[in-house]
């Protein structure tokens, strides 16, 4: 039981310290995700202000082009993750 609580303590260290050096590396991208993130779990989700918003990100995604380039990055992500 001591060795497993052991190892447990020993893999959160391990996550915080990457945590902390991801934030030092990239402090921009890190913080963005982090106002999302509370945006998202403070019920942001469904609120007046992300309607127009979802609507012009839905909007963006049935130009043609931009369907064309995610699918095809999508094809290159999967191409580059096969075993």
């Amino acid at each position: 039981m001591a060795e497993s609580f052991e190892e447990a303590a020993g893999q959160l260290t391990s996550a915080g310290h990457a945590f902390v050096a991801r934030v030092r590396e990239q402090p921009y991208p890190t913080l963005a995700l982090a106002a999302i993130a509370g945006y998202v779990m403070g019920g942001g989700l469904f609120s007046s202000v992300t309607r127009p918003m979802a609507r012009a990100a839905l909007g963006v995604l049935l130009v043609p082009g931009v369907r064309e380039r995610l699918r095809d990055l999508s094809e290159q992500f999967r191409l580059v993750n096969t075993p």
